[in-house]
């Protein structure tokens, strides 16, 4: 039963409530109908009396109501309750010979009339017991209330155990609920009584519909939670990871993690969750010696309740590393992919296996403040995105027939290795006394293949052009890219210097890899060039021996490690900019500065896009700057496979009143000197429609003429192709007001 004033529990033997001190003795006479006992004086008998006060004169018998009048109701008497309907002997309700008493019943309608009193005895019980009732169960909303906002007080000032005291007693009232009972799961991580937290956050079952979801989830992560650390990942120090074990979803945010390491606090990266196990990654400060002692303080914040963990390590012993950065891609500025080479510093060997947490970046853009920049992504080169290469082919007049014979098969059999699948992507070109593209960059490798084919051997050395030439289209593509040439001798016909190519290939972030073959090179410079740009030099005897080194160069860049970083949204992305690496892992650790300017691909403006197409240009131009122009916008010039082509193309030109249109073609000779065409894509040069006589491949004044031209003559029957000299308009000077060139764009 409960007590009628405070509602409190009582077992109903009590006289009095233990709580409030009400009389339940006199509660249950009410109840029961009866009139309470009032209070007696101290008499000498039943019928005492105050001294000399005269005896109270007998009261007069009322008027009885005769049988079958309204009103004749029974009196109660003090020892039965009832009175017998003649007002005589109480009836003692036994049946007698002749009724109750001995006496017939009452005649009439009186025998009916005794059980309205009854009746009405039970409805007024009803509303007793439902008004009682009624009072207990206000008294206990106010009792829980009241347990609940004291609780509330208790959690906020940090009285872990008195609050969960309040709350169990609401709990014993009637029930928690469900913001009490997570307020109760508080109160006990507060006390660190984590298996209490867990059984009751266990037993409530939330789900993502409820409002409370979100606060449930996190407070039972925290519950579940291994006490301590149970793991320490130092092989990025100082970046370390935290491993704790942990069964359930653990949504906690990285703002509601902290950890210090001798009172010091540290950079909180990133919380994740690994199966069964939660690791958070910080940065730590640097250590002054190998094996340092460290201990890690964890600590969880969550709705007010600060929950923490320790754990301990020692800091690692790591074998020094050299960092280079090869090149930078900012396609998808602010996103910068960085390509860096990371190497054991005494044996030059890659040093492979780093992640996410291996780099750390502070970046400094245009003389501003150096700051730390998030690492999004950390990946080999292989299996994760292709390379871009430049193969640079000597085939001047001193490479013989067998030489060449070698070369060609050495190039096809690399070539036909790329990874294509994975975005390789290759270019050949060749030089002579000029350099000639023999096929634009593509994953095709028969066109690769048609397009070494075509090399045959003629003119003079223009090495150092055709690198130079080189390193610009690599850098065209962006990504990942490098410059593989080879030459069997001195250059003596480049118009740039070994300084100039130096200093661009850096500028351009592209490294130069440099083959020297027999007796008649400059191994000096050529060394020198492939040093100064982040790439190698070999010298070999024999040609057969270039296989092995492509090989060997392609498995270097593989090794390049794709670091994605965000930089600053708000600056140019082709700014230059101070950047700050620090690499750790692997056993081993290794710091680089280094100032880079991005360089602008084709991948920067989006790609080209918009399927096959052409598009005419009216300039005067020379043939090599109509190429570069072309190539910058991610085409190349024009190439005539079919006479449905050439129709298209002077229609073009015609609408522009263009008469002079350069091609994407050389002429060559062959080893039994016959000129022969070849396209800058390496497709079939099978389709012709040369003017006659042509091509000559000398102009009348004697100059070589290498590049192929569509122009209308109408004494040669209108528009056919002719060889001409890199800028006729310089020669012939009214060609410059009709002159123009067409790129054609694959994609």
């Amino acid at each position: 039963m409960y007590c009628y004033r405070c509602g409190a529990q009582l077992t109903g033997t009590e006289k009095f409530c233990g709580h409030c001190g009400a009389p339940q003795e006199e509660a249950l006479k009410s109840l029961a109908g009866e009139e309470p006992s009032a209070p007696r004086e101290e008499t000498a008998g039943a019928d005492a009396r105050p001294a000399g006060e005269p005896e109270a004169a007998a009261p007069e018998p009322e008027a009885q109501p005769q049988a079958g009048e309204e009103g004749d109701f029974s009196q109660p008497t003090q020892e039965t309750g009832f009175s017998s309907p003649g007002g005589g002997e109480p009836w003692s309700g036994q049946p007698g010979p002749e009724g109750p008493g001995g006496e017939q019943p009452p005649a009439g309608g009186k025998g009916k009339k005794k059980w309205i009193i009854p009746v009405a005895v039970g409805a007024a019980l009803v509303v007793v017991i439902g008004g009682f009732l009624l009072y207990r169960s206000i008294s206990t909303g106010r009792a829980y209330q009241e347990a609940v906002e004291q609780g509330r007080s208790a959690l906020d000032r940090g009285s872990y155990a008195q609050a969960a005291d309040y709350y169990e007693q609401a709990r014993d009232l009637r029930g928690l609920e469900t913001q009490d009972q997570l307020a109760l799961a508080e109160a006990y991580l507060g006390e660190d009584d984590l298996l209490a937290a867990a059984q009751l956050l266990r037993e409530m079952k939330l789900t993502e519909g409820d409002e409370q979801y979100a606060l449930y989830q996190k407070l039972y992560g925290l519950a579940v939670l291994s006490g301590d650390v149970d793991e320490v990942d130092t092989d990025n120090f100082p970046v370390v990871t935290l491993k704790l074990d942990c069964d359930q979803p653990f949504p906690l945010e990285v703002s509601e993690v902290s950890i210090q390491e001798d009172g010091t606090d540290c950079q909180v990266q990133a919380l994740a969750k690994d199966g069964d196990q939660v690791e958070i990654t910080y940065l730590t400060y640097d250590a002054q010696n190998s094996e340092e002692y460290r201990q890690p303080v964890l600590t969880f914040v969550v709705d007010g309740i600060s929950q923490q963990r320790q754990g301990e390590y020692y800091t690692p012993y790591f074998v020094p590393a050299e960092v280079r950065l090869v090149s930078t891609d900012v396609s998808e500025y602010p996103l910068v992919r960085a390509y860096f080479r990371v190497e054991d510093q005494t044996t030059g060997e890659t040093v492979e296996g780093l992640g996410n947490n291996a780099f750390r970046i502070m970046e400094r853009v245009e003389g501003g403040e150096y700051l730390a920049r998030e690492v999004k992504a950390v990946m080999p080169l292989e299996g994760n995105g292709g390379l871009n290469i430049d193969l640079v082919a000597d085939k001047s007049d001193s490479i013989t027939e067998g030489d060449m014979g070698k070369i060609k098969t050495v190039m096809t059999e690399f070539v036909q290795e790329l990874d294509f699948a994975l975005g390789d992507r290759a270019e050949v070109l060749a030089f002579d006394s000029i350099v000639q593209q023999m096929c634009y960059y593509t994953d095709d490798v028969a066109l690769l293949v048609n397009g070494i084919n075509n090399m045959a051997t003629d003119g003079l050395t223009a090495f150092y052009d055709a690198v130079y030439d080189g390193v610009n289209n690599a850098t065209l593509q962006g990504g990942a890219r490098c410059v593989i040439a080879f030459t069997d001798g001195m250059d003596n016909r480049s118009r740039h210097t070994p300084d100039e190519l130096i200093r661009y290939a850096n500028t351009q972030q592209t490294p130069v890899y440099i083959v020297g073959v027999g007796n008649s090179v400059d191994e000096s410079t050529l060394r020198r060039i492939a040093d100064s740009t982040g790439g190698r030099y070999w010298y070999i005897d024999d040609l057969y021996d270039l296989e092995g080194i492509f090989e060997q160069i392609y498995d270097e860049q593989m090794d390049y490690y794709i670091v994605e970083y965000e930089s600053d949204s708000g600056a140019d992305s082709y700014a230059t900019r101070d950047l700050q690496v620090t690499v750790s892992g692997g056993g081993y650790r290794g710091q680089q500065e280094m100032t880079v300017t991005p360089v602008r691909s084709i991948k920067d403006d989006g790609g080209v896009g918009g399927g096959h197409r052409y598009e005419i240009f009216k300039e005067s131009l020379s043939w090599e700057e109509a190429s570069r122009r072309c190539q910058e916008m991610g085409g190349h010039l024009a190439t005539i496979t079919s006479q449905d082509e050439m129709d298209q193309i002077i229609a073009l030109a015609e609408a522009q009143d263009v008469k002079y249109v350069w091609l994407g073609g050389y002429t060559s000779y062959d080893d039994a000197g016959n000129v022969f065409g070849h396209w800058v894509t390496g497709e079939a040069f099978n389709f012709q429609a040369w003017s006659p006589n042509e091509p000559s491949r000398q102009d009348q004044d004697g100059t070589e003429e290498w590049y192929i031209m569509l122009w209308n003559i109408p004494s040669l029957g209108g528009w056919c192709w002719n060889d001409q000299r890199n800028d006729p308009a310089s020669a012939v000077t009214y060609m410059a007001d009709s002159m123009g060139y067409v790129c054609e764009f694959e994609n």
